[in-house]
């Protein structure tokens, strides 16, 4: 489900890319393949985001095999019609001047400002947790990190580019080695006066959460670490010398969430 999100979103933010730029063939494209994406999702949940489908302990909905085939039938065409969108994007000499040496980023800049995810994978950090933390399926069926060097807008785009093969091969690879099993373990009573963390590698990058619980095991704190708290910086850093023009264009390649930074 996390690679399927990562999928439908970095397909949307190339596409948005494009448009950017006002290269409309890989923009109406990648516009509607993302909507296929989640539309796998759906098949699964029943909905295009996945609601209802994470829960502690696991998971509320099995894949039977005639779903599973379906996910592959349709996700092997998907990724297809990708790659033909995403082939213009770096066969038009335009877009690729248009993307060269803008928003440009250096590594040492990355690493001072902690940035997480694409923008830092961008800068040819090698910054994941599903590979630094590897946690459930990761710890066995790793995703290899996806980085470009150039920290520019050509190069969190390529990432994305990267990111989306990759994707696609972990999850035909899951779906021929689906676990028997439940699909749900129980689980215990809240300890009192702990603390617990998790990291997840959302499609923006690195996702913190963080809950306290009190001596009467209520839940007395929780906070969440978005992505931009980290990234917004690099967008500042980015812009500086840079023309009026291409802040929308830095502003899509490093992805911020507005509301994020807001929390």
């Amino acid at each position: 489900m996390l690679e399927l999100e990562r999928l439908a979103n970095h397909t949307g933010d190339l596409g948005a890319l494009a448009n950017d730029i006002g290269y409309l063939p890989t923009a109406s494209y990648c516009g509607r393949l993302r909507g296929d994406f989640l539309n796998l999702t759906a098949l699964i949940c029943g909905n295009r985001f996945g609601r209802n489908m994470i829960r502690p302990g696991g998971v509320l909905f099995d894949l039977n095999d005639k779903m599973a085939a379906e996910l592959k039938k349709c996700l092997v065409k998907a990724i297809e019609d990708v790659r033909s969108a995403v082939s213009l994007l770096w066969d038009s000499s335009l877009v690729v001047d248009r993307f060269d040496e803008t928003g440009f980023l250096t590594k040492q800049t990355a690493l001072d400002l902690g940035l997480v995810g694409v923008s830092a994978r961008a800068c040819g950090i090698e910054r994941d947790v599903r590979f630094d933390f590897p946690a459930g399926i990761f710890q066995f069926s790793q995703i290899p990190l996806s980085t470009y060097s150039s920290g520019d807008v050509f190069s969190r785009a390529f990432v994305r580019w990267l990111e989306i093969q990759k994707s696609v091969e972990f999850i035909l690879d899951q779906l021929n080695n689906l676990p028997e099993g439940e699909i749900i373990a129980p689980v215990s009573a809240i300890k009192r006066e702990n603390i617990a963390v998790s990291l997840v590698e959302g499609w923006r990058g690195e996702i913190c959460h963080a809950v306290l619980t009190d001596k009467n095991g209520n839940i007395a704190q929780y906070k969440i670490v978005d992505p931009s708290f980290h990234n917004w910086a690099g967008l500042a850093m980015a812009l500086r010398g840079e023309e009026i023009s291409n802040f929308p264009l830095c502003n899509k390649s490093f992805n911020l969430s507005y509301c994020g930074h807001d929390l």
